[in-house]
This record gives structure tokens, C-alpha cells and sequence, in this order.
């Protein structure tokens, strides 16, 4: 039995499986565990570190729950999905007519967290002129929102993750040094899934206990054969993409034992060699004659693990783009079902009704976007200008109302 094992005793790794969902008892994830149970406690300003699929959201819950804050908000914000328009206002709020769109005064991420936690994911994407504003808040844990000279003061453990290398963002002018310095006071690498294949196993079992539990059906385990499978892929999406594997496996198969071929056919439907990239790195490997992965200079690794991330990205920015596809074909076919009845009413959405503009019949023609915007701004006097009343009824969230009211520069029917 290794020091590590010694130190992390089977009642804690139970404890951080059974509330937070962290698994593993590889030397490599005990590692990490007896880091998090260290650095939980403290008020330090945490940097996660890892590829995409690694879990590191779920440590940052984690790092919470273990606090002294874990009463308190716990604010979870990705910054790479906000628009750079709006993300310093979502991050530290706005006056009202601060801007265009800007009808009501709005609290910031950053104020709704106070005595809590902000987990700030792929703060490598942040802008630098957000950096600026994010470096005072720790330095002070002062800001002021975007249209007032008032400075307010919140009291915010940061705790932030990137699958970046950010010394190479630093070096390149991307990310301001000192920012990073402030951000990186304690670091959790989070290994691949590779790293530490002997976790596999008990990850798949957790996986697929969990989901069968929850939809109440049963369960029947793994043939060895399945596991040894699993253990021998290369998971470029990590623990993410194998959940995702054993959990749709199990529900389509549930009663049933998993089986190898039933995991080759889940995978080969999603996309072939998606998730099993030997073939690709025995190639490199052969033709440069090495014999392992282990052999390959420490330049090669990096390039071959930057392809991988690149991958996995292209699949998550595929589901992106499909969702996007379905929701406008849901958005045509509403402006059809319109335009063939004789409308003076929208539908109610979200038990609420909104009064169609009275300038469109059922005999008109019009665009779908026209139509939007017209939907929009009958909602925005409806409700006096009242942006939250506004999204409830549209069906949408008020970050989007927000974002459609920027675009079609509407105004605030209430001022």
C-alpha cells in the first residue's frame, strides 16, 4: 500500500463519491482527491486545469461543498459562451440606460455570489479589458457596474478552469500576466482519462448504476470482456464521453448484461472511431518507430493531445450547430402554422398570452425575423419595458431577449 493510499482512506473516497460524484483509485486520482480535501478549505483562488471532458466543474463544486461557503451561492459561469458585448455586463451588472437595451438595473454574476462561490469556466476566453475589471475584484474585491461611477464591494471565493495552456496565452499577449499570477495561487491539474485507465471500470459501474437507479430499471453489470474493451480506448473526450457512452448503453439495453459488441455499435454509431483513437496514434507511433506512446518525444505528446482536444471540440461545436438547426425549423414552422390562420392572439407560451401585432393578419406575408421582432417589442409594451415579464411570456431567457434586443436595436416602451 503506497503513502497516498495511506493518507485517503476508503470512508473519504466514498464520502467525495457519493457527494460530488469523484471517482477513482488510481494513484493519480488519490492524488488529486488529497489536493481538493487541502485546498478546500482555504480561501485560495483556485486555477483547474485539465482537457475538455476531465470534470473540472465537477471539482469546483467540490472545492465549494468542502467550504466554509458551501452554504452559501455557488455561481457557475462559462465564459466562452457568453458574447464578449455582454459578458462584463453579466459578470458585474449594469445601470439602467447604460446602454442600449439596458431597460433595468441588473445585479451582476459577481454581487449574486457575495459570501459565496464564482466558478469562472474557460477564463482563457475572457477578454482582455474584462481582465482588468476581474484583476481588481481580487486584488480588492471592488467593481462598479457598467454605467455607475458607485463602487460596490463583494466578498467572492474565484475558483476558475481552463483546458488552455495558459503561460502560452500569457506569452502571446492573450492574457494578461499578472491576472494570471493572481488566478493560479493554487492549481489542480486534472489528468486525462488515459492517464489513469484503471479507473475506467469503476467509473462505468458508477455510470451505469446511477442511470438505471434514477429510471428505475434494472441492471445487470459488465462481462468482463466490456470492461477490458473500455480500459483499452483512448476516450478523447474523457470521463464526459464515456458517461455519456455507458449512460445511453444502459438505457437502451437495460435489463440486459453490457456487453463488448453492444459498447463497439453505441460507439461506431456516434461517429466510428469516436472515443477509440488508437489506430490514428499507432500510425504517428509506427512511422516515427516507436513502440509506445511512453517513447514519443514530450513536443509530439502535446501536438497529438492538442488534436484530440481539437476533435472533441469539433463534435461538441457539431451538437451545438444541430440544436441551433432544430430550434429554428421549430421557429418556421410556428411562423407557417401563423400565416395559415387567422391570427389575433400568439399562442400561450408558458401560461401567459401575448397579443400578436395587429399590423400582421393571416393574409400577410412576412419574415421570420420581421416577426421576432415584432413579437419582441409587443412584449416589451405589454409589460411596460419589464424585461424579466417579458422573456417569461416569449418562452426565452432573458440573456437572449436581451441579446435580440440589442440586435434589433428595440426600445424600452415604458421610458
Amino acid at each position: 500500500m503506497t503513502m497516498i493510499q495511506d493518507l485517503l482512506d476508503d470512508k473519504t473516497m466514498d464520502f467525495l463519491r457519493d457527494r460530488f460524484g469523484i471517482i477513482g483509485e488510481s494513484d493519480i486520482m488519490r492524488d488529486i482527491m488529497l489536493q481538493l480535501l487541502k485546498v478546500a478549505p482555504t480561501d485560495l483562488t483556485v486555477l483547474i486545469t485539465g482537457e475538455t471532458g476531465t470534470g473540472k466543474e465537477v471539482f469546483a463544486h467540490a472545492i465549494h461543498g468542502l467550504s466554509e461557503r458551501s452554504t452559501q451561492p455557488f455561481i457557475s459561469v462559462n465564459c466562452g459562451a457568453i458574447p464578449e458585448t455582454l459578458l462584463e455586463s453579466e459578470l458585474f451588472g449594469h445601470e439602467r440606460g447604460a446602454f442600449t437595451g439596458a431597460v433595468e438595473q441588473r445585479k451582476g454574476f459577481f454581487e449574486v455570489a457575495h459570501k459565496g462561490t464564482i466558478f469562472l469556466d474557460e477564463i482563457g476566453e475572457m477578454p482582455i479589458a474584462t481582465q482588468v475589471k476581474l484583476l481588481r475584484i481580487l486584488e480588492s474585491g471592488e467593481f462598479s457596474r457598467i454605467g455607475s461611477s458607485e463602487v460596490r464591494k463583494v466578498n467572492v471565493r474565484v475558483i476558475t478552469a481552463t483546458n488552455r495552456d495558459m503561460e502560452y496565452e500569457v506569452r502571446n499577449g492573450r492574457f494578461r500576466q499578472d491576472l494570471y499570477f493572481r488566478l493560479n495561487s493554487f492549481q489542480l491539474r486534472l489528468p486525462p482519462l488515459r492517464r489513469h485507465r484503471d479507473d475506467i471500470p469503476l467509473l462505468a459501474e458508477y455510470y451505469a448504476s446511477r442511470i438505471a437507479k434514477k429510471n428505475r430499471f434494472s441492471y445487470r453489470g459488465f462481462t468482463d470482456e466490456a470492461l477490458g474493451y473500455l480500459t483499452g480506448l483512448s476516450w478523447p473526450g474523457n470521463v464526459r464521453e464515456l458517461r455519456n457512452v455507458i449512460e445511453t448503453v444502459t438505457t437502451l439495453e437495460h435489463g440486459k448484461q453490457i456487453t463488448e459488441s453492444m459498447l463497439s455499435q453505441q460507439i461506431q454509431d456516434h461517429g466510428g472511431n469516436h472515443g477509440t483513437i488508437p489506430s490514428e496514434q499507432s500510425i504517428m507511433l509506427s512511422s516515427q518507430g516507436y513502440n509506445s506512446a511512453a517513447q514519443l518525444p514530450q513536443e509530439s505528446d502535446i501536438v497529438f493531445r492538442t488534436l484530440l482536444e481539437m476533435k472533441n471540440e469539433l463534435i461538441e461545436i457539431k451538437r451545438a450547430m444541430a440544436a441551433i438547426f432544430e430550434k429554428t425549423a421549430q421557429l418556421e414552422m410556428q411562423a407557417q402554422r401563423a400565416a395559415e390562420q387567422s391570427i389575433t392572439e400568439f399562442p400561450v407560451i408558458s401560461n401567459h398570452s401575448l397579443p400578436f401585432p395587429d399590423e400582421y393578419s393571416s393574409d400577410t406575408m412576412f419574415n421570420l425575423e420581421e416577426m421576432e421582432k415584432q413579437l419582441i417589442q409587443s412584449a416589451l409594451t405589454k409589460y411596460a419595458g419589464n424585461r424579466r415579464m417579458a422573456a417569461k411570456v416569449l418562452g426565452i431567457s432573458e440573456r437572449t431577449l436581451y441579446r435580440k434586443i440589442t440586435d434589433y436595436q428595440l426600445t424600452d416602451s415604458s421610458s
